[in-house]
């Protein structure tokens, strides 16, 4: 059974803080829930209208030197963000949360206590700005041929180029093909940018939300996407939105995913 104030274990360990989230004092806890360590201890500290809630966890078992030591135990880090996510997911259900990265710990109770206690006034500022609120994920998905394609199409270079083609000799016609390859290459990702500003310019007119945008570059040659904060009665609109998009972009191989909804990591800065 959770505890508000302390845990229990079956056998002696000492114990650190794994802290999930910020919340308000009486945000409720999960009733069954599995904690990153395989149990169920979620507890609460409190610290005036706030509270911290976490798992104790062995404290040899989630030292910095395991963690290092297992930072590409793909199994491990698995099972702890599923276990993490599982939780968060819980709190979500109970309320506004402020979302901690994996592995924020802290030594004791008195230590998280202080943490609050000196952040009181940013983490209820946050807290208030959330309320009634969740993210969700738009990835923007691309077809490598089609792109290729509308390239042409959204950049005028490459139609003035494309345009040199088709009037030039054959021999002409193939360096100018070549040389439009190669712009193709050096637009493709203004050509990109240039589209996730429209899905976010789109999503400013239709919703009342805030965006962050990430680009391949940030997201290690993954897709681009927008991580969007919305009202929580606002979900039906933002996939109204999304089949719009679906279908404007179609022709240019282009594809809108969302995912979620998610704890608002996006929108909690440096937390």
């Amino acid at each position: 059974m959770n505890s508000q104030h302390s845990f229990r274990y079956s056998r002696r360990v000492t114990p650190v803080l794994y802290v999930y989230a910020i919340a308000r004092a009486e945000h409720p806890l999960p009733e069954t829930v599995e904690a990153v360590d395989g149990s169920e201890h979620v507890a609460i500290v409190q610290a005036d209208s706030l509270g911290a809630i976490y798992s104790g966890v062995d404290a040899v078992d989630f030292s910095q030197a395991v963690i290092d030591a297992r930072s590409k135990d793909v199994e491990w880090l698995g099972a702890i963000g599923y276990r993490h996510q599982a939780v968060m997911s819980q709190l979500m259900k109970g309320g506004t949360i402020i979302p901690l990265r994996a592995f924020t710990l802290f030594g004791a109770e008195s230590s998280l206590r202080a943490h609050i206690q000196k952040q009181q006034e940013r983490y209820a500022r946050l807290l208030d700005r959330l309320d009634g609120k969740q993210e969700w994920t738009l990835r923007v998905e691309f077809l490598p041929d089609e792109w290729n394609a509308a390239l042409t199409r959204r950049v005028e270079r490459l139609r003035d180029l494309a345009a040199q083609m088709e009037k030039a000799a054959a021999g002409k016609a193939y360096l100018l093909g070549r040389k439009l390859e190669e712009a193709k290459k050096e637009a493709s990702r203004e050509a990109e940018q240039q589209l996730v500003a429209e899905v976010e310019s789109a999503l400013a007119a239709k919703l009342t939300c805030e965006t962050v945008s990430e680009s391949r570059l940030q997201r290690g040659g993954a897709f681009p996407q927008i991580n969007v904060l919305l009202n929580r009665d606002e979900e039906a609109p933002l996939l109204e939105l999304r089949d719009t998009l679906n279908r404007q972009y179609e022709r240019d191989g282009v594809t809108i995913a969302i995912t979620g909804p998610w704890p608002p990591y996006s929108f909690t800065g440096d937390f």
